[in-house]
């Protein structure tokens, strides 16, 4: 099955997994990565074949609640069992339920600030969403 997720963290994918002088930054959101990638392991093998790309967008336009303009990064995954995440016919409602207050690396390349360090699926202060494409 194929999913996409939009999100206001920076989930920039560096390949920057050592620390090393100057390059804090890179490590830091390869870290954000990992986490998006192995919270939606724990249901499945991940699939992807194009990085996350950030767009310029208004949250309304992909499941936020403002309509300011601001970054916005999309990931596109696929799963290699299908239906995997739907509950209650939900295709995504898994997703929604596990990326709940998983925490993440804020400050980086947000254009917003985060209020929490956690990743919010649901109310005012969402900061990720999910769809089944």
């Amino acid at each position: 099955m194929d999913y996409r997720l939009y999100t206001t963290v920076d989930i920039t994918r560096t390949g920057q997994y050592r620390n090393e002088p100057g390059k804090e930054l890179e490590r830091l959101q390869e870290q954000n990565f990992n986490t998006v990638v192995q919270t939606i392991g724990i249901r499945s093998n991940v699939l992807y074949t194009h990085l996350p790309k950030t767009f310029a967008m208004a949250g309304t336009d992909c499941g936020m609640e403002f309509s300011e303009i601001i970054k916005i990064w999309r990931f596109d995954f696929s799963t290699d069992i299908d239906f995997v995440f739907e509950k209650d016919n939900d295709p995504v409602k898994h997703l929604v339920e596990m990326f709940d207050s998983v925490p993440y690396i804020t400050g980086l390349n947000e254009d917003t600030e985060q209020r929490f360090a956690v990743f919010a699926t649901v109310g005012p202060y969402r900061n990720i969403s999910f769809y089944q494409r």
